[in-house]
């Protein structure tokens, strides 16, 4: 328990085997995926045995790398096992203990704590993914793991990418519920304004270590209408702070005025900020198409609309070529 005691202050009476089969699951459905099997079993040797063929700096490294891996599991694990750590489990069924001194905790304090664990969790995994891509070198099985593959070739790789445009508090889980838009999105408006040999392109120089430069300079367009664009679908599903529960606001009591709340945004504030940013991820698919079209010779194969100047009917809010 000493281990844990350094990310989380749990009792000294607490038990490790109440916490152990929570971790278990932590690392095999969220960590094995994330950071590839090769480089799990080395942190696993690592904790087990004495290395000592490790230079200074990399034992430095490792050490750095495993404190943020642990870290990030144990507050995982103790929000997947919350409720199970709770009770109390007999042959009768499923109890909550309680005694005269220690009392449970207050609804709102199990909210809160529970969303803490989980955000300081999962947050936790970003940091891991960043410190890895920054020292490749010193751990070169995560170019193997599927994780870092998906990362190389996408164009929005990570939750500090997506919030540099658009502000998600660095929320790896708004990131999470943000991915299969952004895929749908990739498919449906940025493929057929690239076209596929474009596309197959630009996902080629993205795996290199070095990528052409003419492949950061259509990236901008290309990022800021996705994380735009994406923004706005999940506004629409899920609920102006943009978390991954939904889209909610901060407002001051009515009663208390030192008092603030957290609820849903009214429809008309969703459907105002999901219009505004579906209209600034339009804007920058017609910068991105008009970027294109400005430079023929970098991108030859990008389809090419008949015309040569774009116009647009402020009547209907379109903008087409002529």
């Amino acid at each position: 328990m000493e281990e844990i005691r350094k990310y989380i202050s749990v009792n000294s009476s607490s038990e490790f085997e109440i916490i152990a089969p929570h971790i278990q699951n932590v690392e095999r459905d969220n960590l094995v995926p994330l950071i590839g099997h090769d480089l799990y079993q080395r942190l696993i040797t690592f904790c087990n045995e004495e290395v000592h063929d490790l230079t200074d700096e990399s034992l430095q490294k490792t050490n750095q790398l495993l404190a943020f891996v642990q870290s990030a599991v144990v507050h995982i694990a103790y929000w997947i096992g919350f409720d199970v750590i709770n009770a109390l489990i007999t042959d009768s069924g499923f109890k909550r203990t309680e005694s005269n001194t220690v009392k449970s905790l207050f609804k709102y304090q199990e909210h809160n704590l529970k969303h803490y664990l989980r955000t300081s969790g999962f947050n936790g995994l970003d940091t891991v993914l960043q410190f890895l891509e920054l020292n490749l070198v010193d751990f070169k099985e995560f170019e193997d793991a599927p994780a870092f593959s998906l990362m190389k070739t996408s164009f929005i790789p990570t939750t500090y990418v997506f919030n540099d445009i658009y502000f998600i508090n660095n929320s790896r889980l708004t990131f999470l519920r943000m991915k299969q838009h952004l895929q749908l999105l990739e498919e449906t408006e940025i493929l057929p304004i690239l076209g596929p040999d474009t596309y197959a392109y630009l996902k080629a120089e993205l795996s290199k270590s070095a990528p052409d430069s003419k492949v950061y300079r259509i990236l901008s367009y290309i990022r800021k209408a996705l994380v735009l664009l994406a923004s706005a679908m999940l506004m629409e599903e899920s609920g102006a702070d943009l978390t991954d529960n939904g889209l909610y606001f901060t407002a001051v009591s009515a009663v208390h005025v030192n008092d603030t709340e957290h609820k849903p945004s009214s429809p008309e504030q969703i459907s105002f900020l999901a219009d505004r940013n579906r209209n600034l991820g339009n804007s920058y698919l017609a910068l991105l198409r008009s970027y294109l079209y400005a430079y023929p010779r970098d991108w030859p194969y990008a389809p090419r609309l008949v015309g040569n100047v774009f116009q647009r009917n402020n009547t209907d809010k379109k903008t087409f070529w002529a």
